[in-house]
């Protein structure tokens, strides 16, 4: 079982998913919300119906939508998750790491990779913890 706490009452509670939002008492509002939400979308014209056609922002040619998360056509499907994937990722590590750039003599950068491989941890885990045993033992 898992602790949640609740996103509309603030209420901690228990569930076996380790993905709920909403305690027992709370679930029915949030569709409710959620259904309310979606009527004014679709009322002001912002919803895509299936079975319209539409232009795929990636090749400008038209396309029939097939299903509610459809961006773009199926032969640009592939190339627009990609994107998609690559900027969430690369904002992820910008926010969260720091990064440093530094060189090693010719020929050493395989010979590391391949120590770092050995003991089955990426190079830059074998930094960290190189960094952080110096630190340890040269206070």
């Amino acid at each position: 079982m898992f602790t949640h706490i609740c996103a509309i009452c603030g209420d901690e509670f228990q569930s076996s998913s380790n993905r709920a939002k909403y305690c027992v008492y709370c679930r029915d509002k949030a569709q409710v919300l959620r259904n309310k939400a979606y009527a004014e979308k679709k009322k002001a014209g912002l919803s895509i119906a299936i079975g319209s056609t539409q232009i795929c922002p990636e090749c400008n040619n038209t396309y029939i939508v097939t299903s509610g998360f459809q961006k773009c056509c199926k032969d640009c499907q592939k190339k627009h998750n990609n994107k998609q994937k690559i900027s969430s990722n690369q904002r992820y590590t910008k926010d969260n790491y720091d990064s440093i750039i530094f060189y090693v003599p010719k020929g050493e950068r395989e010979a590391l990779k391949a120590y770092a491989q050995s003991q089955g941890i990426s190079v830059n885990k074998l930094l960290q913890t190189a960094l952080k045993e110096y630190k340890e033992k040269h206070k």
